[in-house]
């Protein structure tokens, strides 16, 4: 089938946006290629339809195993033929999806960065025809710097395929050093770039300059308490602590971090999507891949260490394209706490010219970061330009030009 025909048999469209079908275009004629699309615009379907177009199977590299099980179970629904192998598998449910994949009967197989280093994986796919590899949240490659180095590790992998599988990356926040770690990271030589407009033009930046990080919390959430919204925290313990407040005065609340085991991740998560929990309180572990079209804002309690992350998670809201609010709740022991992560980063494995290297890009990225959230300019252009796109500063949309 055409990939019209596949779209509307399987998805229900007729047409693709234009930069979703640039990014099919370019992987189904072989190109390895960047595609950096706003959340809620739609990066999943640029490489589940080339999937279905390209013989063998498409190995999906993601970050998170909720991200993972949601993409999977949303597949099989439109009766597409996908799997994943994670830690919540057995050996019996893992055996048969190596035999599925023996078979041809697998079009779409994810897994994480670390299950490329396991002996067994490897000997079980290596001869397969993997047509396509794809790095999805490919801005999480960065995470390779200090905790998860089996996100560096991703070209081993690939030169070990008997067949040499197309590339395609997708994040939705890349400026151009990101673009340039992308494809160091995944060593990509002159890709395709297909880059979305990044303006979330239906979301209001709000940076409050807050004492009382708590009051102005709860304050805000008493005139949204009929919206669904999220509350980002930086470290595990304000997390817990938000949370717990949050729960002792009666809110409709819930929580998430990595420290949760998956059961409860799972049970969080489902709570948020099915409207069973109206607030999140989570790091950012919490959001990617999440499918939720009402979240009416999206409150960073902890200013976010740079404004990829900001980007990242303020766009969650709104993806049904009505109004919604961002806010940065915004003290200045954010910068201390930000200070004391980039000091304290896991890098003790790299030499020393790398690790100063990795602190002073967090520290760049960190002095944009302030610099947003003390600015008097239009906040909406202020992180379009970041992203090296153009915006005429009259947005309407933020505390600044409002």
């Amino acid at each position: 089938m055409k990939k019209e025909e596949l779209l509307k048999y399987y998805y229900g469209y007729d047409t693709l946006k234009e930069e979703q079908s640039k990014i099919v275009d370019s992987v189904i004629n072989g190109n390895d290629t960047i595609g950096i699309l706003p959340t809620g615009y739609g990066k999943s379907i640029t490489f589940q339809l080339p999937a279905l177009m390209l013989d063998g199977i498409t190995l999906v590299i993601t970050p998170l195993i909720a991200l993972m099980q949601d993409q999977v179970m949303n597949l099989k629904r439109r009766g597409i033929k996908a799997e994943y192998i994670n830690s919540l598998l057995d050996d019996y449910q893992t055996d048969k999806i190596y035999r599925d994949i023996k078979a041809d009967r697998i079009k779409l197989l994810y897994v994480s960065a670390e299950r490329l280093e396991n002996k067994r994986f490897i000997n079980e796919i290596k001869n397969t025809k993997i047509s396509l590899i794809v790095c999805d949240e490919a801005h999480t490659l960065i995470w390779s710097e200090n905790f998860r180095l089996a996100l560096g590790h991703i070209p081993k992998f690939i030169e070990l395929l008997t067949y040499k599988p197309t590339i395609l990356a997708l994040t939705a926040t890349a400026n151009k050093e990101m673009i340039s770690k992308i494809c160091t990271y995944l060593r990509i030589n002159n890709p395709a770039l297909i880059v979305g407009a990044c303006d979330r033009k239906n979301i209001f930046y709000r940076v409050i300059r807050s004492r009382n990080k708590l009051g102005d919390l709860v304050s805000y959430i008493f005139n949204h308490k009929e919206e669904k919204g999220i509350i980002y925290c930086v470290t595990i313990k304000n997390a817990k602590k938000v949370y717990q407040y949050l729960k002792s005065i009666k809110m409709n609340v819930g929580i998430y971090h990595g420290m949760l085991d998956s059961k409860e991740k799972e049970l969080m998560q489902s709570g948020f999507s099915n409207n069973d929990i109206k607030i999140m309180v989570c790091t950012n572990a919490f959001g990617m891949g999440i499918d939720v079209p009402d979240i009416r804002y999206v409150v960073e309690y902890d200013m976010p260490h740079n404004l990829e992350d900001f980007a990242q998670q303020i766009g969650r809201a709104s993806r049904d394209g009505n109004y919604a609010e961002g806010i940065v709740l915004f003290n200045t022991t954010d910068i201390k706490t930000a200070n004391y992560f980039i000091e304290h980063l896991d890098v003790k494995e790299k030499s020393y010219e790398e690790q100063m290297k990795i602190k002073k890009d967090k520290y760049i990225k960190l002095d944009k970061m302030i610099e947003f959230c003390i600015t008097k300019k239009c906040l909406h252009k202020y992180v379009v330009n970041y992203f090296n796109q153009e915006h005429n500063g009259k947005c309407g949309m933020c505390v600044n030009c409002k």
